[in-house]
């Protein structure tokens, strides 16, 4: 009897090699699978007076081969790979957007400020107005083009977000059900379900490429699954869903939580995958171009206007007087937004654009940021509140609101609070994100050009009976001027080397310092050289070699049809510095402004995509590394095919032969 079970064992043995080694040619392309291979071992032998006799073999189990750090390498390649990916297919479109010269903003900016050269050559010419607010509108259209197509992409964001995160979800309850499935199958066996462990380790595989995970099997061979910072996503077989919902601190902006939970995840938690990737374009790059972008249409506006306001227009008015326009386009406020978790009953009054301001150069300029902010209340009481810049962090004010005391100001913004906050209140402030969707041309300009301000409300002239070589400039006026009424005529006093005609205790700008006029009415002046002086907010230059007596008149510019100051001065703009301002002066032009956005958004898609195809590398790298174990070689499959079927036959061969040793044992007793 003891041959014969020993050639059965041999058999059955030999019957398993080769059941495994066909499943797993079978599972050569399947995802996921890891190689298989019977482990044997001795059966107990049989103790006789001779010793003991062998009783044959036994498959103990059927090892999967499989590694788990290298499975783990592979899972980090992966998560890191599909964020990369996500990131550069969504980055690639911004930096498409925003670097083609046909359809950018440098090409409508050029246009719209060789449309007021135009009209500073001739201002009378209403053709030439109707030109340049048609070259606005053309401006403002491709600003509102690209913000649009910005929108388009944070919706398709919250999109994405949203379905990714109903995948993870899915893939949570899978793995959940195999847990079932894998617990109650090692319980009952007492041998791992190799192939519902391959499947599990695969939805772990593909969860990854939606988001970085982490897990550990526990005792019973259930695998508990983790996101973020260990929040549970799988335990056993209960799985913890994920949501996406509108952001606390802003309810266009999908976030992500967990089902039953009020707080939402920070972005940070969320790395890896494709949700990472998603997330971090957001932050990154889709925020910064909106931001940028908004930045570069407000400082137009706001700089224009300013100039604008400075003028006189076509029918003689000036600011202040009926049916003069300030502002050449018309922008929305800043957008400000309480956070939904609020419980004091403060509220901001209001969050506005701060004028511009004249930088020494005598251009207008912009301290506008390219970044959002936060407002955040500290103290019980709801007074005590910090402004911080989100793109460095920086507190940039701080306060404590009362009912008399609540306006701060900050990088060209003012903020008006209330009190009555609870401490922890938020208020999240975009002053640029919708600035290019905001963006007009003041219809009351475009429906009458003569509201266009090419002149300056004050002349200069040198009256006609002057006798020396002295010139006055046009000049030019700046925030806050008056004008002379009657006109100011001053004249020069050779003996005194004074020029006199000014109101006595006035204050008069000489070359940068401020004189008090004398009683006299008479200022400092050395006849031959060039003296530039501002009074009442008009500045010029006087010039040359006056004699005694000559006369200089400052007066309104009545019936200035011709002349074309105030609109060269908005021409300038183009060339000066206007954005993001240091609080004394601009550091960049319109164009250099947005040249930086596009460099910024072309120097991170190409940083993306040298990554990624590193990352692709790293990944392939690593399957192939677990492929060493775990993949299945057919050349070694086939030899184990050979093996075990000539272990199969050796076998039967030993059981034909006690078949022959029984029939002759049985006839010898016949």
């Amino acid at each position: 009897m003891s041959l014969l079970g020993t050639g059965v064992t041999a058999l059955n043995t030999a019957q398993l090699g080769l059941a495994t080694t066909m499943h797993n040619i079978s599972n050569v392309n399947t995802p996921g699978y890891s190689r298989q291979s019977t482990m044997q071992a001795t059966n107990i032998a049989m103790m006789t007076g001779a010793g003991s006799i062998g009783m044959g073999v036994h498959v103990q189990t059927i090892l999967r081969n499989y590694d788990d750090i290298l499975n783990k390498q592979v899972n980090d390649a992966q998560t890191k790979s599909s964020e990369l990916g996500a990131y550069f297919s969504m980055i690639s479109r911004i930096d498409n957007l925003l670097a083609d010269p046909n359809s950018g903003i440098s090409p409508m900016l050029a246009g719209f400020f060789q449309a007021t050269q135009d009209v500073a050559a001739n201002p009378t010419l209403i053709s030439a107005r109707q030109a340049m607010t048609s070259s606005a509108q053309a401006l403002v259209t491709r600003f509102q083009t690209l913000e649009n197509r910005l929108a388009q992409l944070y919706d398709e964001t919250n999109t994405q977000i949203s379905t990714t995160v109903n995948e993870i979800n899915a893939y949570s309850g899978q793995i959940a059900d195999l847990n079932e499935k894998i617990i109650a199958l090692s319980a009952a066996h007492g041998h791992p379900p190799n192939d519902l462990l391959d499947a599990r380790e695969q939805l772990v595989f593909e969860l990854n490429q939606l988001v970085r995970v982490s897990s550990y099997v526990d005792s019973d061979n259930s695998l508990n699954v983790f996101i973020g910072n260990g929040q549970p996503l799988v335990v056993n077989i209960m799985t913890m869903p994920l949501v996406a919902r509108p952001s606390d601190t802003d309810p266009e902006r999908i976030v992500v939580g967990q089902k039953g939970t009020v707080s939402e995840f920070p972005e940070s938690y969320l790395d890896g995958g494709a949700l990472g990737g998603l997330l971090t374009f957001r932050k990154e790059a889709l925020d910064q171009a909106a931001n940028a972008l908004g930045q570069v249409a407000a400082s137009v506006a706001l700089t224009v206007n300013a100039q604008q306001a400075l003028g006189q227009d076509l029918l003689g008015t000036v600011h202040g007087e009926p049916g003069f326009v300030d502002d050449f386009f018309r922008l929305g406020a800043p957008k400000s937004i309480p956070n939904a978790l609020n419980v004091g009953t403060g509220s901001i009054n209001g969050f506005t654009f701060d004028p511009p301001k004249m930088s020494e150069s005598g251009n207008f300029f912009t301290d506008l940021k390219n970044s959002d902010y936060e407002v955040r209340f500290t103290s019980a009481g709801g007074g005590a509140f910090t402004v911080t810049r989100l793109s460095d962090k920086a507190v940039v004010a701080s306060g404590n609101a009362t009912a008399t005391n609540n306006v701060v100001s900050f990088d060209g913004l003012t903020l008006d609070l209330s009190n009555n906050h609870a401490v922890g209140d938020t208020y999240l402030l975009e002053p640029t994100r919708e600035a290019a969707r905001n963006i007009k041309v003041n219809q009351e300009v475009v429906a009458d050009v003569r509201r266009i301000a090419a002149a300056m409300p004050i002349r200069t002239k040198a009256e006609p009976t002057n006798t020396g070589h002295a010139v006055i400039s046009a000049g030019e006026v700046g925030p806050g001027y008056t004008i002379p009424s009657p006109a100011l005529t001053f004249n020069f006093n050779e003996a005194t080397n004074e020029l006199q005609g000014f109101t006595a205790g006035a204050i008069v700008n000489v070359n940068g310092i401020d004189v008090v006029v004398s009683g006299t009415g008479a200022i400092p002046y050395t006849r031959g050289e060039a003296t530039a002086i501002i009074i009442n907010g008009f500045s010029f230059n006087l010039t040359g070699f006056p004699n005694d007596g000559d006369a200089f008149t400052l007066e309104a510019n009545e019936g200035g049809t011709a002349d074309s100051r105030n609109i060269v001065k908005i021409g300038a703009l183009q060339t000066a510095l206007t954005t993001n301002g240091d609080g004394t002066k601009g550091v960049a032009t319109f164009q250099v402004a947005y040249a930086q956005l596009v460099s910024d958004i072309g120097t991170k898609t190409k940083t993306v995509l040298s990554n990624g195809t590193a990352q692709d590398t790293v990944l392939q790298q690593a399957l192939e590394s677990k492929s060493t174990i775990a993949g299945v070689n057919l050349d070694e499959e086939a030899a184990n095919l050979l093996k075990y079927q000539q272990a199969y036959q050796a076998a039967a061969r030993v059981m034909n032969t006690v078949s022959t040793l029984f029939d002759t044992l049985l006839s010898i007793g016949a």
